[in-house]
């Protein structure tokens, strides 16, 4: 299993990075991504493409999204949009 850990704030600048790095880590033959986010205490509309896009990649290979470490306000973000249905929150 492998772990990422997000930044604290993921807005357009930062998106572009964590979506690379998603993409290489799906690339790889890991079956399970830990994506850690304890320290995120914000998150675009642009940040949230990047983790819809690399779990629907993640579905796509059968590989599995493990989210960890969710602050209320995100997971929040994530029941608003839809995604908390979508992303598998531990």
């Amino acid at each position: 299993m492998t772990e990422l850990k997000t930044a604290v704030k993921i807005s357009m600048a930062q998106a572009g990075e964590l979506d690379a790095e998603l993409k290489a880590l799906l690339e790889t033959d890991e079956e399970t991504i830990t994506i850690n986010m304890e320290d995120t205490t914000y998150i675009s509309s642009v940040g949230l493409r990047a983790l819809a896009s690399a779990q629907k990649k993640a579905n796509q290979t059968g590989k599995e999204l493990l989210f960890t470490g969710v602050r209320p306000q995100i997971l929040e973000i994530f029941e608003v949009t839809g995604f908390a249905g979508v992303f598998y929150i531990v």
